[in-house]
């Protein structure tokens, strides 16, 4: 990877609430532009559960099923994500990220692989906190208030998503005339983990936290 990178934005989309179905990332250098972006389709082997009531608007992935199906498991690519996301050179941001760290840590348990050891900051509540928000604001609502161009992005597609939560940031620090690396320091009340106490009290009630996510997009 580019030792030139220094800020990793992340998104997972979930087949069913939970089970992973693809992970996309944005790497970022230090001057705030963007190095490399990816988008990882992943076999869920799950059932695609895209909505968890009939209350809610069926979620529309950027591919369609039979795709993700054709992919290898999460266990196939855990080496590659663990060098990636466990990278010291690198600072992970994402939306609602406690969320993407609690389906990686759920898949790590799936597939019997040791948990990742990761930290992120959550750009959804540094939104919510600078901007005075009474609650938590989704991934568009955020990008249309900041008034950020979003017509070159699939909403859902993993790797267009962690480029729309780098945006986010961007603009925040643009508008705060402020550097992500001091804006950051400044804000260690976003920044998220999963302990274990935590990863099993979410695994218990995975799938209303894990839709509630996706609906915040």
């Amino acid at each position: 990877m580019d030792k030139k990178g220094k800020y990793l934005f992340f998104d997972i989309e979930c087949s069913n609430g939970y089970n992973i179905c693809s992970i996309g990332y944005c790497l970022v250098d230090e001057n705030m532009c963007i190095i490399k972006t990816k988008d990882i389709l992943i076999n869920p082997e799950n059932k695609f559960l895209l909505s968890s009531s009939g209350k809610r608007p069926k979620i529309e992935l950027a591919y369609p099923e039979e795709l993700f199906y054709k992919q290898n498991n999460f266990a196939f690519y855990y080496d590659e994500l663990k060098k990636l996301m466990e990278d010291k050179r690198y600072t992970l941001l994402g939306h609602s990220v406690k969320s993407d760290l609690y389906f990686l840590n759920y898949a790590c348990k799936r597939y019997n692989l040791p948990p990742l050891n990761l930290k992120a900051y959550d750009t959804q509540k540094m939104f919510q906190i600078i901007y005075k928000r009474p609650h938590v604001e989704s991934l568009s609502n955020i990008l249309k208030q900041l008034e950020v161009d979003t017509t070159k992005l699939t909403f859902h597609r993993s790797c267009d998503d962690a480029k729309a939560t780098f945006y986010v940031a961007k603009e925040i620090c643009w508008q705060e005339g402020i550097e992500l690396d001091e804006l950051l320091k400044e804000r260690t009340d976003c920044l998220s983990w999963l302990d274990q106490k935590e990863n099993d009290k979410q695994k218990s009630h995975k799938t209303k936290h894990s839709f509630t996510k996706n609906h915040q997009r």
